[in-house]
């Protein structure tokens, strides 16, 4: 197995974004019972027998005390039960829905055509990463190649809103990727080839309306974003900051772009106007927090995040910076992507050591 692949299998590792070009390099090379609280029951008064009838003297008054602690117990019993019922509803409704099935190595999914076609990154044999298409909806859909004809490693796509254009890397050699563009209406196809010696463009975005192209490059050291015309001309240079800048993604009205960056020592989520100004920081945590995607709404950002000793995904409120937490499993979850409706995420998910794509609703 040469550089190139090898490099691969280190994808899932926590230092995957440590470098400028490592994680390139890395991607190139049921029912819940509720239990009957027994406990809260037992602490209840017991209430006295209904009274008789024609004996009411012979039952000594209920003191205040001790109404007060029956409905004490019964509106705990009440808040509990209603708890856990939640707790129920709420575990039905996030579970995910696999869709894949091979399990073998993915990346990057993003949903195209309104959502019902999906375009991912797949291992499909040692030596290559191929572009594959999902119509996911289907049942009995299988993944088929987007360039069947092509030999060499093709990564990181994106597309624009219409369809009309779409960008992703393609291996140039075992150290150098290119950046292509498609005109998928004129038939065209412009191209940023890698500068001499080790070097590649990272992780396109189209914006919205189809102006330009944004992608990361480390042309100087520290690695910035760019941007491009779809011809790949015009180039402008959008972060100009120490560290790594990487994975941008446009909101659905394209006025702003979030980013993950090390600037401030590691990487963070952050957003900027679409033109690079702006800056604002969304997350602080020791931990590594990476590839954010906007709500199709731009109310919330997805992404990945080892904060809680393990990748999951999260989902931060632009505006007021409130944090939840999206998946909970003991294996990794990652590359989160909207379906444009804002009602599910498809992540790459590893179960079992087996890596697939998986739907998540949201609530």
């Amino acid at each position: 197995m040469n550089w190139f692949n090898t490099r691969v299998e280190s994808i899932s590792q926590a230092n995957d974004a440590s470098s400028s070009f490592s994680l390139w390099e890395k991607v190139a090379a049921g029912r819940m019972r509720v239990p009957f609280i027994d406990s809260i029951k037992s602490k209840r008064h017991p209430h006295p027998d209904p009274l008789p009838e024609g004996e009411g003297e012979k039952h000594p008054p209920r003191s205040p005390a001790l109404l007060g602690n029956a409905r004490s117990s019964k509106l705990c019993f009440v808040v509990v039960f209603a708890t856990l019922l939640a707790l129920v509803a709420t575990s039905h409704a996030a579970e995910p829905q696999r869709l894949t099935t091979d399990s073998r190595l993915k990346h990057d999914p993003i949903f195209i055509n309104d959502g019902k076609e999906i375009i991912y990154v797949c291992l499909t044999r040692p030596e290559q990463y191929q572009l594959l298409k999902l119509e996911w909806e289907k049942a009995d859909a299988v993944p088929i190649p987007l360039h069947p004809d092509e030999t060499r490693s093709e990564l990181e796509p994106a597309f624009s809103a219409d369809g009309r254009y779409y960008a992703h890397l393609q291996s140039r050699s075992p150290a150098s990727v290119a950046m292509l563009i498609h005109d998928t209406e004129e038939k065209l196809v412009a191209e940023i080839s890698p500068a001499p010696g080790f070097s590649g463009m990272r992780h396109p975005a189209i914006a919205p309306d189809n102006g330009k192209v944004v992608y990361a490059f480390s042309e100087t050291g520290a690695q910035q974003l760019f941007a491009v015309t779809p011809q790949a001309t015009d180039r402008v240079q959008l972060t100009d900051s120490r560290g790594i800048n990487n994975w941008p993604a446009f909101s659905t009205d394209g006025k702003f772009i979030t980013f993950g960056s090390s600037r401030d020592g590691n990487f963070e989520i952050y957003v900027m106007r679409s033109d690079g100004s702006d800056v604002r920081r969304l997350t602080d945590n020791p931990a590594q927090d990476i590839r954010p995607r906007f709500s199709p709404d731009g109310r919330l950002i997805a992404f990945t995040s080892n904060r809680d000793g393990n990748y999951e995904i999260y989902l931060i409120d632009v505006q007021s910076g409130e944090l939840t937490r999206f998946t909970d499993h003991p294996e990794r979850d990652d590359y989160p992507a909207w379906h444009p409706s804002g009602e599910s995420i498809v992540t790459v998910s590893e179960r079992n050591g087996r890596h697939d794509l998986y739907l998540h609703p949201v609530e």
